[in-house]
């Protein structure tokens, strides 16, 4: 029996009935194997329900990673934030409206200098689209490649002695 299972778009293009089956499945699995999965999706839902850790990843690099509770509560990276936004909920609809991230997608093949995400980000600067952002742990478990990362949806300053933000 294996370890590590890669489990790519696995019930992405399965009725949703069939979707829940194969995740519970792979929950009883989990469990019964002590198996780990990479789990790889674009349904932010169905991650979230499997998930006990979960990696962004934007034009192919992680952007931020921390336990799947944490980053639905608090995200760090405006790219984590954007995509949480634009999840439909049946929680007040009323007064959610959903966001769509603005700009085109850059080109994967020739990605953009400095942070990939600025040309989308409404929180870019200048030192965003020139510099590569570090991968970094800023709170205990969580870790974001951003210069300006955000905490509960406001832009998180820190400066460090002699640099500026």
């Amino acid at each position: 029996m294996p370890q590590f299972v890669v489990c790519d778009e696995a019930v992405s293009a399965l009725d949703v009935s069939i979707q829940s089956q194969i995740i519970n499945l792979l929950i009883d699995l989990k469990e019964q194997e002590k198996l780990t999965y990479l789990f790889i999706s674009h349904d932010l839902s169905t991650v979230k329900f499997i998930s006990d850790r979960i990696g962004v990843m934007y034009l192919g690099s992680l952007v931020e990673l921390t336990s799947s509770d944490v980053i639905f509560k608090d995200p760090l990276h405006p790219y984590t934030e954007a995509l949480m936004e634009a999840i439909p909920t049946t929680e007040d609809e009323s007064k959610k409206d959903l966001v769509t991230i603005e700009g085109d997608i850059p080109s994967p093949i020739n990605p953009p200098s400095g942070c990939k995400f600025h040309t989308r980000c409404k929180y870019a600067t200048e030192k965003c689209k020139n510099v590569v952002p570090e991968w970094r742990e800023l709170k205990p478990g969580h870790f974001v490649a951003c210069h300006y990362p955000l905490d509960r949806g406001e832009i998180l300053v820190q400066k460090t002695k002699g640099a500026s933000a």
